[in-house]
């Protein structure tokens, strides 16, 4: 009986001990695995990041992080309103205001930062990795997924994104079809009256241009596109809008002004030039709001391609 019990103890010694050690081991494992680093390459060179991150401070490409489903601890207030991100997730992340502030930052504890500013990778290196990505430097959305998805080490999520935003095109370009508008043949031109200022602008720089031209097939004017293939906006006189028209027109208004835009965009709808445009003439403008076409991020792109859808849609119906 003794040995019976001497046995039965040191049975369950034994298995506390196994018990103990597949809780360390474990515990180990989820270590080694929030500190282990890959080396990735952005526009600062070489950056070792955390291989699964956790905690990511960002700017201006908020959106792109968010939409692979890695969490966002921190951003700046224009990132933060974007109307296309999910506001149960936006309602958890710090807004730092208009920059990333050393000490805001620290605060956040994060694991990694990504960044436009190329100033931000001198003064927050020291906190966590940085990957400065200069603004404008993919060609268009599917080429911002990718990299996002070999930067945070979410490809597969990437991939899932760019398929669930072609299928959204695809399914809108059937309506365009429908009602008589091929993308594949018709031209889009991007104009914006920015500070009482004209510009025309290409598809990389939001203004729905991501949506339009990668979303749904529409086409840039020859004169637009040497704008996109430069610097991708260019400011111009109403004089010489004529040289960029397109077979639609989408128009934003932005102006940092109490005064604002009113009294010069009503001026531009009056004027003769303006009024003689074929597109204009055949009621194909577009107004859009500049607080919803601003952003190029997959979420925005996706309500981008369905808002110019509708708006194209109606426009063609009230003919």
């Amino acid at each position: 009986m003794k040995k019976q019990v001497l046995l039965s103890i040191g049975i369950l010694m034994l298995g506390l001990v196994l018990t103990g050690c597949g809780k360390t081991t474990t515990k180990k494992a989820a270590s080694n695995q929030a500190t282990q680093t890959r080396t990735i390459t952005a526009d600062n060179g070489k950056v070792k990041v955390p291989l699964h991150p956790k905690r990511v401070v960002s700017t201006v490409y908020t959106g792109e992080v968010m939409s692979l489903g890695v969490k966002v601890v921190g951003s700046t207030s224009m990132d933060l309103a974007n109307p296309f991100l999910k506001k149960d997730t936006v309602k958890n992340v710090k807004n730092l205001g208009n920059a990333l502030n050393v000490e805001s930052v620290l605060k956040l504890k994060p694991d990694l930062i990504i960044t436009s500013n190329e100033a931000d990778v001198k003064a927050l290196k020291k906190i966590a990795p940085v990957v400065y990505l200069k603004y404008g430097t993919a060609d268009n959305v599917y080429q911002t997924l990718t990299k996002f998805g070999k930067i945070l080490n979410r490809s597969a999520q990437a991939k899932k994104v760019a398929a669930d935003l072609k299928a959204t095109g695809t399914k809108n370009v059937a309506k365009l079809k429908a009602a008589g508008i091929n993308p594949s043949t018709t031209t889009v031109g991007f104009y914006e009256m920015q500070n009482n200022k004209l510009y025309v602008q290409g598809s990389s720089w939001g203004r729905g241009g991501e949506a339009a031209v990668n979303g749904l097939g529409f086409k840039l004017p020859a004169s637009i596109n040497k704008i996109q293939e430069g610097i991708g906006y260019k400011q111009i006189s109403t004089e010489s809008l004529p040289q960029y028209a397109a077979d639609w027109l989408l128009f934003t208004s932005f102006s940092t002004t109490k005064k604002g835009n009113a009294q010069v965009v009503s001026d531009l709808k009056h004027n003769a030039v303006w009024q003689e445009l074929p597109a204009v003439n055949a009621k194909k403008v577009i107004e859009l709001p500049f607080n919803k076409m601003y952003y190029y991020d997959p979420a925005a792109v996706k309500g981008q391609i369905n808002l110019i859808t509708e708006a194209m849609l109606k426009a063609t119906q009230a003919k």
